[in-house]
């Protein structure tokens, strides 16, 4: 597959994205979401979480699978570099890459068009980090870490969105067993992110890419750029992972739910439907009118009695 292949691949792919997402959407999730009598807030959020659990889902597999079909092993990790740049890059593997890249493209889009929220600039970074450092390894032939990093961060992801998803139904129905289920999805998530991303992530990976990699090759194109991005990944899951330990801690010592740790700034999601007709409280204005009304008719009854 030539460049200028894999660039038009890409932006096809990429297409490809928001059609599927837009028919998932609309043709599984909303009814899901209208059979529980989801509001209208809570519905375009599960939209959303319920598409990403089964992107995450899948290319966890996808990649699980096109690892599996490689003749090296990523213990140990100078198995990453030994061979560059000549490593073999099948046409599976390139595939993959590509349609993973043009993903984040996609994440990087459908960002300004989903529920805002408070972490719009962390997450908008980390889609530019992520699309830098998946392209960079593609053009390079990086794709062994790339894959091994791509892979670790697909596994958290699944237990998040997928928690999420239910959550908003939870939310709903009021069901004890899609609570517990949440919430356990949510222990998952935590020890998942945990492991994969504060001690596999930087203890082996950043690790291999700063010392083994200079080690193998002083050369290796856009060294330091590639290693910055790394370490800003790093420190944006550090900062998720603060909010994640702060939502346990309000759970175990404040008795409350596990809730979306990318709160939405812009939305309240108690705010109650308002009433119209008869079942609607009186407004503070409509209260005033009603004393002056009443104030109106008293003086008109005292001047015809005198």
């Amino acid at each position: 597959m030539s460049e200028v292949n894999a660039i038009i691949f890409l932006i096809v792919c990429t297409n490809i994205f928001f059609v599927i997402r837009f028919f998932y959407q609309h043709y599984v999730l909303k009814p899901i979401a209208l059979s529980f009598n989801m509001r209208k807030s809570y519905t375009a959020r599960f939209l959303e979480n319920g598409w990403y659990t089964l992107y995450y889902i899948s290319f966890f597999l996808i990649g699980s699978y096109v690892y599996s079909q490689e003749n090296w092993s990523i213990f140990p990790t100078m198995n990453i570099w030994l061979g560059w740049p000549t490593q073999p890059f099948s046409t599976l593997f390139r595939t993959y890459y590509l349609i993973e890249l043009s993903f984040y493209v996609h994440c990087t889009i459908a960002l300004f068009f989903e529920t805002r929220r408070k972490d719009f600039n962390q997450m908008l970074t980390h889609h530019v980090a992520t699309f830098f450092l998946v392209g960079c390894s593609y053009w390079y032939r990086y794709h062994r870490i790339g894959i091994a990093i791509l892979w670790i961060h697909n596994i958290a992801d699944i237990f998040l969105y997928s928690a999420k998803a239910l959550n908003y139904i939870s939310k709903e129905i009021k069901n004890k067993t899609i609570q517990f289920v949440c919430d356990g999805l949510f222990v998952m998530f935590a020890l998942s992110f945990f492991i994969t991303r504060l001690i596999f992530f930087p203890f082996t990976l950043i690790k291999s890419s700063l010392t083994e990699a200079y080690y193998v090759s002083v050369e290796f194109p856009l060294f330091y750029p590639t290693n910055v991005a790394l370490l800003t990944l790093l420190i944006l899951h550090m900062f998720w992972f603060f909010l994640i330990a702060r939502i346990i801690y309000i759970k175990l010592f404040k008795s409350k739910d596990f809730d979306d740790i990318r709160s939405d700034s812009d939305e309240d999601e108690d705010v109650k439907p308002i009433q119209k007709g008869l079942e609607a409280e009186p407004t503070r204005t409509n209260k005033n009118n009603n004393k002056l009304t009443q104030t109106k008719v008293s003086k008109t009854a005292q001047k015809k009695n005198n």
